[in-house]
């Protein structure tokens, strides 16, 4: 079994990191996977152009990292995306990604299962955090993905995900139970 997870914040170490490390040490303790764990932040990823050459010719026209991650996401059994929410959204950096997938094949994506992590410090009512979940089954619904699952922490409170000891146990028994 092999986990693709996708870290989609530009900070290495923080909230959105420590959520998504715990969920994976709670799978990798308990399963015998490989996880690939992709920071998104160290890749040179362009925006997708919108040419349509991948429909034409099988590939992506662009030369960039995502060549590299392409081998990631189609070797993959279980996705991962992290992200923190900014404006109602993910971050520039999974969008970015998210958007590259185009490029894949039906055969690529459909079947795969995948597990949505965000971090966001407002918890108001059609916030963030309801918008991109909702952005993310629509996608998945349309390219084949099944979703396991969805987990968010508000850290509005001033208590940042790494002292909050009962969003840390939940994460780490839900990656356990993964499989």
């Amino acid at each position: 079994m092999k986990i693709g997870a996708f870290m989609g914040s530009p900070h290495k170490s923080g909230n959105t990191a420590i959520l998504l490390n715990k969920f994976l040490k709670g799978v990798n303790d308990n399963h015998k996977v490989t996880i690939e764990n992709i920071f998104l932040q160290e890749y040179k990823i362009s925006p997708c152009m919108a040419c349509n050459y991948c429909k034409r010719e099988g590939e992506c026209i662009q030369k960039d990292d995502m060549v590299k991650l392409y081998d990631v996401f189609k070797q993959s059994d279980i996705l991962v995306f992290a992200t923190p929410i900014y404006w109602w959204s993910m971050s520039a950096q999974l969008k970015t990604f998210i958007d590259r997938t185009y490029a894949l094949e039906e055969k690529d994506r459909k079947g795969k299962k995948a597990y949505l992590l965000m971090t966001y410090g407002g918890a108001m009512p059609n916030s963030g955090p309801e918008l991109t979940e909702k952005m993310f089954k629509d996608i998945f619904d349309y390219v084949g993905i099944e979703l396991l699952g969805v987990y968010g922490v508000c850290t509005d409170e001033n208590v940042p995900v790494k002292d909050n000891t009962l969003a840390l146990e939940e994460i780490y028994k839900i990656g356990k139970e993964l499989i």
